[in-house]
Parts: C-alpha cells; sequence; structure tokens
C-alpha cells in the first residue's frame, strides 16, 4: 500500500489541474477542451467524484459493467488492459471491491497510479464499531438534551378523589337491586289471590 502523504499528493494533483483548467487562455476555441489523461474508477459513484472534481479535463472512465455487483466483479484481460494504459485509477478502497488489490498485483510496476476514495483512519486496520457507538452514546448521555418529568403523590391526587364516589355508588345501585326483588315478591303476592 502507498503511503497517505503519497494519496494526499495525487488528490491535490488532480485538484489543481482541475482549477487550472478554468486559467486558461480565452483565445482558445470552446470545442477544443484539451483532455490531460484518462483516469479508470471501479464504479459509478467513484466516476461522478472524480468528473465533479476534474470537469471535462480528464477522460473518466468505469472499468467494471453498471449490470454486475461491484463486489462479484472480476476484471477481464480487456479491462486489465484498459486500466494498465490509464494515467489514475481511483476505487472506493475498504474492501468493496476485492478484486482491485489483486488486479494492481497482477499490473505490478504498469499498474497506474491508484487511489481509494474512501479509507480507514491512520493506523487502523478494521474499524471496532461497538467501541465508537459506546463512546457516541455516552457522549450523549453526558450532553443532552433531556426533558425533565417530575412525579409528585400528593399535589394532584385530588384530581382522582372520584374513584371513590364510584365505589358509593355501586353499593347504592346493588341495594336497589335488593329491593327490586322485594318487589318483585310482593308483586306475585297479588297475584295469588
Amino acid at each position: 500500500m502507498k503511503s497517505n502523504a503519497y494519496r494526499a499528493a495525487l488528490l491535490s494533483l488532480v485538484l489543481v489541474l482541475s482549477s487550472l483548467s478554468g486559467c486558461l487562455s480565452a483565445d482558445e476555441e470552446e470545442g477544443e477542451n484539451e483532455v490531460l489523461g484518462k483516469v479508470m474508477v471501479s464504479t459509478y459513484h467513484v466516476g461522478e467524484l472524480v468528473s465533479a472534481v476534474a470537469g471535462d479535463t480528464l477522460d473518466v472512465e468505469i472499468i467494471s459493467p453498471s449490470n454486475v455487483p461491484v463486489h462479484d466483479y472480476e476484471p477481464s484481460a480487456g479491462d486489465l488492459i484498459r486500466l494498465q494504459e490509464s494515467d489514475l485509477f481511483f476505487y472506493h478502497g475498504l474492501n468493496l471491491e476485492p478484486w482491485v488489490e489483486s488486479a494492481l498485483d497482477t499490473l505490478g510496476s504498469d499498474a497506474p497510479v491508484s487511489a481509494m476514495t474512501h479509507t480507514m483512519p491512520s493506523g487502523e486496520t478494521t474499524l471496532d464499531y461497538e467501541s465508537i457507538l459506546i463512546s457516541d452514546l455516552c457522549e450523549l448521555l453526558i450532553e443532552g438534551p433531556f426533558e425533565s418529568t417530575t412525579l409528585a403523590m400528593g399535589e394532584d391526587h385530588d384530581d382522582h378523589d372520584d374513584h371513590d364516589d364510584h365505589s358509593d355508588d355501586e353499593d347504592d345501585h346493588d341495594d336497589d337491586h335488593d329491593d327490586h326483588s322485594d318487589d318483585e315478591d310482593d308483586h306475585d303476592d297479588d297475584h295469588d289471590d
């Protein structure tokens, strides 16, 4: 792997070249935009990123076909030749394209200068997601924002006194039924006569 300083210098070169394209002489004809080089990219998204930075100053080509998932793609012999003939090669990194390292190794010294668009922090080989999530959670718990709710037993408990009234009504209601059954007994007595 090449050093991060080398990658930063490469990216700086692309940015400088793209900014110089705006400083070109106005004497040049509009239709004659000089292409400064050929850049191969691993996916559509990386191609869009490079095109946004470089504009029309670089010829950007996607190495993999759009109908093949980037994880499953394997470069053909023709793809390796196209890659070898390019000036720069940009790819996602983080092992999204498992074929990249072997393809660059196969080309050896004929491989183009390459750079990942997504990399790990310096010195890291894997991310420890659990510790990242825990530290973020702890930070949120310490800093807030919080809503405070205080529950008190004595202050608004008078609103619930009406529950006692309902139980008294039920007792009265039961008494009405008792009286009613007494009335029925009396009523039956009237019919017996």
